[in-house]
């Protein structure tokens, strides 16, 4: 085949949103399946390229998926490329945005093995209420909303996640109820459509049940997701770039999805099209 789609063993076929990659391909007559990411009797020297899509059990293994990554590069071309997947599975490159000038959501980091004193911390910050989520997750896992006044009792929380991976805490942004995330979507570094989605966390408040597709303004948002790629300074088959409003009315990044994004191709009608024209050219 020219190109291996990549998803993961509960999802073979894709998911609604992302499926109409592959009629895209076809018309360009490229041959593209599906394939598992980390089936044993994938020989990947017989692909022309391999691009990573739903492969959406990778963050609960994150040290083989990205060793997985750095031998597939060698046997084939990867999209993204294994430097930029190890480097986007640990949510620390918000760290390292945020040293560039990006404004992201503020975060206390607490190491692995480490612990906080989360009542200390709401009263310096004046947080009403906080997420703690690990640097390694992806759609929510193990991420909890906590009120002021409970922040005695997830003492526990904060053991359960630092017990394996470092911890991020950060304000609950309440616009997400109303305005949910903006997904600003790019194809070999250019824009191509812009969605805004509901809470990730199916307990969170929410305004709109379903991801809609938008027309945003030139600059505002899609400046600052713009200004988020050339920080991040890889070349990228396809990126996501994630904002929110802060509990002070700024539009802040939330994070980066470069590794195993939905990127609501199926919203937009011409999505499938650009995606295809650029894997495409990388062949």
């Amino acid at each position: 085949m020219d190109v291996a789609i990549l998803t993961y063993s509960g999802m073979p076929q894709l998911d609604a949103y992302e499926a109409p990659l592959l009629p895209a391909l076809a018309e360009l007559g490229v041959d593209a399946r599906p394939v598992i990411w980390d089936d044993p009797a994938v020989d990947f020297r017989d692909v022309r390229a391999a691009v990573v899509r739903t492969v959406w059990d990778s963050h609960l293994r994150r040290d083989t998926f990205v060793a997985w990554a750095e031998k597939v590069g060698r046997l084939t071309k990867l999209y993204n490329s294994s430097d930029v997947l190890r480097w986007n599975t640990h949510k620390l490159y918000l760290r390292e945005l945020e040293e560039k000038g990006v404004p992201v959501t503020p975060t206390v980091w607490v190491e692995r093995g480490g612990s906080i004193d989360l009542e200390a911390l709401t009263r310096s910050r004046g947080w009403d209420t906080l997420v703690l989520k690990p640097a390694v997750s992806a759609g929510a896992l193990k991420t909890y909303i906590i009120p002021r006044a409970e922040v005695s009792a997830a003492r526990s929380l904060v053991a359960e996640v630092t017990a394996s991976c470092e911890l991020m805490v950060q304000p609950y942004l309440t616009a997400f109820e109303t305005e949910g995330e903006r997904s600003y979507i790019f194809f070999d570094g250019a824009f191509s459509h812009a969605v805004r989605r509901p809470p990730t966390l199916q307990s969170a408040p929410r305004g709109f049940a379903k991801p809609v597709v938008f027309t945003p303004d030139a600059g505002g948002e899609l400046k600052l997701a713009e200004q988020v790629l050339e920080a991040i300074g890889r070349p990228l088959l396809y990126a996501r770039v994630d904002v929110a409003t802060d509990n002070a009315g700024v539009t802040r990044l939330q994070e980066v999805e470069v590794t195993e994004p939905s990127l609501f191709l199926s919203l937009d009608p011409e999505a499938p099209r650009r995606l295809a024209r650029a894997i495409a050219a990388k062949l």
